[in-house]
């Protein structure tokens, strides 16, 4: 259910601009670019792609949709002349109303989330930047280790040739320090996983193995 109320918020917008669309040209522009948005948002949701601003993306996202449908519309207005007063006009109305709607779904979603949300999370490779030669060997992926104050995955990073495994780690400590993560609990390094309304963290261990680098990624929630 939670993944069909995803994609309708995805495809309001474009199932809006399909019943108010006049002309084929600034139709079908502006549904290349809704159809865009919208994929952008369910490649967001489904982990195909990874942002900081995921929570502002979907915040924003109604704003942007509704934005792009009042100036295409202007436009078609521009090239058609007012809209007729009889059923036309009762569906840009709907379309009004449905637009508002999808607004406040996404203020109310968001705000439940940053309000009563927050829980810890599996953190996509994407989160750790790797310096060059480091590959990842083996990841345990998303299978269940979530505890108290966060989920955990587990990689072993191959070291590059000629270079230990001490070496290997000593040199992606530095590299994260240089990217901003900062010490956190238990020697551990951090780094926001949101960006202005997700609170929560990433942390990652580091520590030599005999033949790899073992890495400890969580995903920590808002209070851990």
């Amino acid at each position: 259910m939670f993944v069909l109320l995803l994609w309708l918020f995805a495809l309001t917008p474009v199932l809006c601009w399909a019943l108010l669309a006049r002309t084929r040209l600034v139709g079908a522009a502006t549904g290349v670019v809704l159809a865009g948005l919208a994929a952008a948002l369910l490649a967001l949701d489904h982990g195909l792609i990874f942002s900081r601003a995921a929570v502002e993306a979907h915040a924003g996202y109604p704003v942007a949709a509704a934005a792009v449908i009042t100036a295409a519309a202007l436009a078609e207005r521009r090239l058609r002349g007012p809209r007729p007063g009889s059923a036309p006009g009762g569906r840009a109305a709907a379309v009004a109303a449905a637009l508002a709607a999808h607004t406040l779904a996404a203020a109310v979603g968001v705000t439940a989330w940053t309000m009563f949300l927050g829980d810890p999370y599996y953190p996509a490779l994407a989160e750790l930047p790797l310096p060059p030669g480091l590959r990842i060997a083996s990841d345990s992926g998303t299978s269940p280790g979530c505890a108290l104050g966060g989920c955990s995955r587990t990689l072993a990073l191959a070291a590059p040739a000629g270079r230990s495994p001490a070496e290997a780690a000593e040199r992606l400590r530095a590299g994260l320090a240089g990217r901003g993560w900062t010490p956190g609990p238990g020697g551990c390094l951090q780094h926001p996983h949101g960006w202005l309304l997700d609170d929560r963290r990433v942390q990652v261990w580091i520590s030599p193995g005999e033949t790899a680098v073992q890495v400890e990624l969580v995903g920590a929630d808002l209070y851990h």
